[in-house]
C-alpha cells in the first residue's frame, strides 16, 4: 500500500510539474509547440511501388509474428531465428548487416546493424533502431514487428541515397521486461559499445509500435494531463522526447510533416511523465545523447497491447506504407548538412 501510495504521489507530482511547466512563460513553447502543420485531408492513392511496400510491411510483421511468434529470453530459439530473419531481410534490401552480442543470462542473442556511410559529415552518426524481441504471451506484431518492418524497409528506400552523416539502422534484443534498464538490454549494450568506440552518436531515433491507428473518436487516451491538449481520434503518429532532445524532435516532426500524408503530433516532455522512457531511446539518454521515440502510443491507443491478440491482422499497413516513405525522406533530410 505504501509502495502505492508512493506510486500515485509520483504520478500527481508529474502531472503538476507538467501543468506549472505549461502555465509558465514559455511553458507551452517548451513542451507542446512543434514546427509544420500535422496533416489532414484525403491521402493520394498508394500506387504501384506503395502496394509493393505495403505488401512488404505485411509479409515482414506476418513473418515475425505469426510465423516465428513470441520472441524473448524463454524462447530462444525463436529469438534468434527472428534476428536471422532481420539479417537475410537487411541483405535482401542490398546491405551487409553486421551483428554485436548481447549476453543475456547464459544464452547469447544479437543486436544486427546496418550502417548507411555518411559523406562530408560521416564521423557523426544519426541512429534508428527498433526492438525485435516480444513479451511472454504476446506474438507482438505492433510490440514491435511494427517497428522493425519499418525499420527494414527504411534500409531498402535509403540504400542508395547520398549522406552527409552517416545513418545506423539497428535491430536491438531485449526491451521488453525484465532486461528493459539491464547489461542485457540491447539497446544499452550498443550504445555503451559506441561510446567504448568512441562513435559520435548526435541522435537517435526509436521506432516503438508503428501500425495500430484508428478513425474512431475516443480511440485515443493519454496520461493527464495530455488528454487535455491532444485529439481522441488515434490517427496520428507521435512524435515524443524529453526535454534535453527538443532540438532533435523539432527537427525530425518537421521534415515529417513537410513529406508526410499522415498526421503527427508531438510532445517534449519533463522526466515526471514517466512513459515518455518506454522504449530503447532511453538508453541513448543515460548517456546525455539527444533521442526520441516514434510510436502510436502502444496501450494508449492499442487494446491489445502486450497481449495473446496482438496479431498482424489488426494492423493498418496502409498508413504504416505512408509514414515508412515519409520517414525515409525525413531521415534523408536529417542527415543531410
Amino acid at each position: 500500500m505504501v509502495r502505492r501510495r508512493r506510486s500515485l504521489l509520483t504520478l500527481l507530482l508529474g502531472a503538476l510539474t507538467l501543468l506549472a511547466l505549461m502555465a509558465l512563460a514559455g511553458g507551452y513553447g517548451l513542451v507542446l509547440y512543434m514546427p509544420g502543420t500535422s496533416f489532414r485531408g484525403e491521402s493520394a492513392p498508394l500506387g504501384e511501388e506503395g502496394e509493393s511496400l505495403r505488401e512488404r510491411l505485411r509479409s515482414h510483421v506476418q513473418a515475425l509474428s505469426q510465423e516465428i511468434g513470441e520472441r524473448h529470453y524463454w524462447r530462444p530459439e525463436a529469438l534468434q531465428a527472428a534476428g536471422d530473419y532481420i539479417e537475410r531481410s537487411f541483405q535482401a534490401a542490398g546491405h551487409r548487416p553486421r551483428r554485436q552480442a548481447v549476453p543475456t543470462g547464459s544464452r547469447m542473442f544479437h543486436n544486427i546493424e546496418v550502417v548507411l556511410p555518411g559523406g562530408r559529415l560521416a564521423e557523426e552518426v544519426l541512429v534508428v533502431g527498433a526492438h525485435y524481441d516480444t513479451v511472454r504471451g504476446s506474438p507482438g506484431a505492433d510490440d514491435n514487428a511494427s517497428g522493425v518492418a519499418v525499420l527494414i524497409e527504411l534500409a531498402h528506400l535509403l540504400r542508395d541515397a547520398e549522406l552527409d552523416r552517416s545513418l545506423h539502422l539497428v535491430a536491438f534484443v531485449n526491451e521488453e521486461i525484465p532486461f528493459f534498464g539491464s547489461e542485457a538490454m540491447g539497446s544499452l549494450r550498443y550504445v555503451q559499445q559506441a561510446g567504448a568506440e568512441g562513435r559520435d552518436i548526435v541522435g537517435m531515433i526509436s521506432l516503438e509500435m508503428l501500425g495500430y491507428f484508428s478513425n474512431e473518436p475516443g480511440s485515443q487516451t493519454y496520461p493527464f494531463p495530455l488528454d487535455r491538449f491532444y485529439p481522441d481520434t488515434g490517427d496520428f503518429l507521435a512524435f515524443v522526447s524529453n526535454l534535453e532532445s527538443r532540438r532533435l524532435l523539432h527537427r525530425a516532426i518537421g521534415a515529417f510533416r513537410r513529406h508526410a500524408e499522415v498526421p503527427s503530433e508531438g510532445v517534449t516532455a519533463p522526466p515526471q511523465l514517466g512513459d515518455i522512457r518506454r522504449s530503447d531511446h532511453w538508453a541513448f539518454w543515460q548517456k546525455d545523447i539527444p533521442a526520441m521515440m516514434l510510436t502510436d502510443t502502444a496501450n494508449f491507443r492499442n487494446p491489445y497491447y502486450h497481449g495473446p491478440s496482438d496479431t498482424h491482422d489488426r494492423l493498418d499497413y496502409t498508413t504504416m506504407t505512408r509514414l515508412t516513405v515519409a520517414l525515409a525522406a525525413t531521415l534523408e533530410a536529417m542527415t543531410q548538412r
